[in-house]
């Protein structure tokens, strides 16, 4: 049994949590024009570093991605598969450009803010009309927040076109991948020779390629299931590539890619976030209950629910586990990107229960919790000087202020 005196102090903390957050003067925006409060369900459970300060319930349309804030946080950007890439600034009477066109089969989101916030590096492609098939390669291109755009330089590779292309930083960095994607045109090609390369997009250059086939233990149908990134500090790239079925390659502009021996299987969607410097890598673990999914089925049997890791943290180049978080998932479910703030000391991850987790890069600690603000997939991230989260679903982007 429930204490009355325990209903009536969950009560007191919720409405203080929301006269903290009306006092601290929470920005809304969007949100039912005033007859939908979001500020209770988006709250902090507790105190903690986390301070809610804004939400943002977008004009943008929903897309095949969570909305993408830019580095000054002042305009928003979200892509789909079918529809294309949609520009706005993060308030609820921006006007809303949309780049309309699909993009064949994406293994991630092939767009990418730049620097100033201004424009966004992403791609165009010819396909099949209707349908999904490619007639021609990806081409780069610069879509600008007041709705231009300008085609960048394209790539051409022996291994055939460009297929894929993964963004590094916000310079127009990136790794491509050429001949990948020969099955998903009309008419097919073979693809004999598929090769990864380091490129310099804005001056349409290659700064290093490898054939995939020359990577150790890897074969030319190795498949890419998933990329996390970054520059050093000369601005160089460094990669950490999650192969099918169960391979993860670390490669460092002017060296050879190399092997992880990460004991986590790569699976179909990977989830993963580097460190700044590239030390270290968090991994997701997929944690899910088992079971049949039903919906509006009451007679399907309860999933069972499972216990074990939910993150780990590895270190690089060995793939030495430092630490793993536990946890229970009594649902089904599948995690989002982690985010790893700028000075490595702490990470963003989501949880089974349905939260994001403020955790220690030291140890693994959770050190507070914070709702998602979408019961689906979500993105999360931490501004450039560390000092704001943002977390982002659906047609929502949440800002908090960030106390290290």
């Amino acid at each position: 049994m429930i204490r009355p005196s325990t209903v009536f102090l969950a009560l007191l903390l919720a409405m203080s949590s929301v006269s903290a957050a009306k006092a601290q003067k929470v920005v809304v925006s969007g949100c039912g024009n005033g007859s939908y409060d979001p500020i209770p369900k988006l709250m902090p459970a507790k105190p903690s570093r986390l301070t809610l300060a804004g939400v943002y319930c977008l004009a943008l349309p929903p897309g095949s991605s969570p909305p993408q804030p830019s580095p000054d946080k002042s305009n928003i950007f979200v892509f789909d598969t079918i529809d294309g890439l949609s520009l706005a600034q993060a308030t609820a009477a921006s006007t809303v450009h949309h780049f309309y066109g699909r993009v064949t089969a994406p293994r991630n989101v092939p767009f990418v803010w730049s620097a100033d916030s201004q424009s966004v590096f992403g791609v165009r492609q010819e396909t099949v009309k209707p349908g999904a098939f490619a007639l021609g390669s990806i081409k780069p291109f610069l879509f600008r927040i007041d709705g231009t755009q300008k085609k960048l330089p394209e790539l051409t590779n022996p291994a055939g076109p460009l297929d894929e292309i993964y963004w590094v930083g916000h310079a127009g960095i990136a790794i491509a991948a050429f001949g990948t994607k020969g099955r998903h045109y009309r008419p097919e090609h073979p693809d004999p020779n598929p090769t990864i390369a380091f490129v310099d997009i804005r001056a349409g250059r290659v700064l290093q390629s490898v054939a995939i086939a020359d990577v150790p233990f890897l074969d030319a149908k190795s498949i890419i299931l998933g990329i996390a990134s970054d520059l050093d500090r000369r601005g160089n790239p460094y990669t950490l590539m999650a192969f099918a079925p169960n391979a993860w390659v670390l490669w460092i502009q002017g060296q050879r890619p190399r092997l992880v021996p990460i004991g986590v299987k790569s699976g179909v969607m990977p989830r993963y976030a580097l460190s700044p410097n590239g030390k270290s890598v968090l991994v997701m673990e997929n944690l899910s209950a088992t079971g049949v999914i039903c919906e509006h089925n009451p007679k399907c049997p309860a999933q069972t629910p499972q216990h074990g890791p939910v993150a780990g943290l590895h270190e690089l180049p060995s793939g030495k586990l430092l630490w793993t978080l536990n946890g229970i998932a009594k649902t089904g479910s599948s995690s989002d990107v982690p985010a790893v703030s700028p000075d490595g000391r702490f990470a963003l991850i989501p949880m089974p229960a349905g939260t994001i987790a403020l955790l220690s890069m030291r140890n693994g600690a959770v050190l507070h919790e914070i709702p998602k603000p979408w019961t689906g997939e979500c993105a999360m991230g931490f501004s450039q000087d560390g000092r704001n989260v943002w977390i982002s679903g659906r047609s929502t982007l949440v800002f908090y202020k960030f106390e290290p």
